[in-house]
């Protein structure tokens, strides 16, 4: 009896869905490139054309730029970690999803130098394109919203609070139960 109390309480996580992605990022501030990385659970009592899940993500952005201010090259590096809620909505071929997430936020310059840092209110939006049970490739627009400022002479650049992303990718699934 023990057994099967412990096998139904622990059946329902063990086959949820589990998901991990990769994806090239393109933004609207420097640093302007990056890749972003994932993993995510569905939540339970998902429905036949609706869900949610889980998500945490990582984010890295580096680039290399020469500043007009002092014509010195200096090397930007962006990194960001999230936590989204994300609905689905399942159809045939693709799966539309919206979502919102908090998360916290780094940008330095020269590694060393200047850092700053924040917390970010995020919104995503995109669509998952089903290949088969496993692999999904998917595109995706996000809205950050750091909660602090950039001070323009520490930077030597204009970097904006709100920031959009396009992103590119694919995601593995694991789990799946059809």
């Amino acid at each position: 009896m023990k057994i099967l109390l412990l096998i139904l309480l622990i059946a329902p996580l063990s086959f949820s869905q589990w998901e991990i992605g990769a994806s090239y990022k393109i933004k609207s501030d420097i640093p302007e490139n990056g890749f972003g990385f994932y993993f995510s659970r569905n939540l339970p009592y998902q429905g036949a054309t609706l869900g949610r899940e889980a998500r945490a993500e990582v984010n890295l952005f580096r680039q290399t730029e020469n500043l007009s201010v002092n014509d010195v090259k200096q090397n930007f590096l962006s990194e960001d970690y999230n936590l989204h809620v994300i609905a689905n909505y399942f159809l045939r071929n693709f799966s539309p999803y919206f979502g919102f997430g908090l998360g916290y936020g780094e940008l330095s310059v020269n590694e060393v130098d200047v850092k700053w840092q924040s917390f970010v209110l995020s919104l995503v939006a995109g669509s998952k394109f089903q290949v088969n049970n496993f692999i999904n490739p998917y595109i995706e627009i996000q809205g950050f919203n750091y909660l602090a400022d950039f001070d323009y002479r520490l930077w030597g650049s204009d970097i904006s609070t709100f920031q959009f992303r396009g992103v590119i990718g694919v995601s593995l699934s694991f789990n799946t139960i059809k």
